[in-house]
C-alpha cells in the first residue's frame, strides 16, 4: 500500500483546476522559405564569379541562439543544400568551396544569410536542382528536419 500525501491540494498551492508551469515546451513544425539572388535560378558563371545569396527564412519557429549552439549547425545547415545531380565538378563536390561555413550567418530569429563565394572550378554539364533541407537541431523545439521549398537551379550555361 503507497503513501499519499493529503496536504499537497493543488487548488490550494496553485489555484483551482490549474497546473504548474514545468519548463516543458511544445514542438514547432517548421516550415522555410527560401529566397535570395541565387533564387529561384542563378547561371553557372554567377557560381563561379560568387557573391550570391541563399536567404533561408522560418515562418514557423525560430533559429537556435546566435554563438556556440549556432555555430555548431552551420556546416550543417551549409550541407543541407544538395543538388539532386552528382557532377564532379558541381555544387555537391565543391559546396565547401561555394559556400563555407562561416558565410552560413544568423541574421535574426526567424532568418540565416547563406552567401556563396566564388568557385572558379565549378562547372556543371547539365542544369542542376537544389534542394534545402533544414536539420532540425538549429531549429529551437524542432523535431524533425525541414525541407524548404521552393527548390532553386543553377542554369548550365
Amino acid at each position: 500500500m503507497g503513501y499519499v500525501d493529503k496536504s499537497m491540494n493543488p487548488s490550494r498551492h496553485i489555484g483551482a483546476k490549474r497546473h504548474a508551469a514545468i519548463g516543458i515546451k511544445t514542438y514547432v513544425t517548421s516550415n522555410i522559405t527560401v529566397s535570395g539572388t541565387a533564387v529561384p535560378t542563378a547561371t553557372e558563371a554567377q557560381i563561379v564569379t560568387g557573391g550570391r545569396t541563399v536567404i533561408l527564412t522560418l515562418n514557423t519557429g525560430k533559429w537556435i541562439p546566435t554563438g556556440t549552439l549556432f555555430n555548431a549547425q552551420r556546416t550543417a545547415i551549409r550541407n543541407g543544400l544538395d543538388s539532386a545531380q552528382a557532377e564532379a565538378t558541381g555544387w555537391d563536390a565543391l559546396i565547401a568551396t561555394i559556400a563555407p561555413a562561416a558565410n552560413v550567418v544568423r541574421t535574426n530569429d526567424k532568418t540565416v544569410t547563406i552567401t556563396l563565394q566564388p568557385a572558379a572550378t565549378y562547372a556543371i554539364g547539365a542544369n542542376e536542382t537544389i534542394t534545402v533541407t533544414v536539420p532540425y537541431a538549429a531549429i529551437e523545439f524542432c523535431k524533425a528536419n525541414v525541407v524548404a521549398s521552393p527548390t532553386f537551379t543553377i542554369a548550365f550555361s
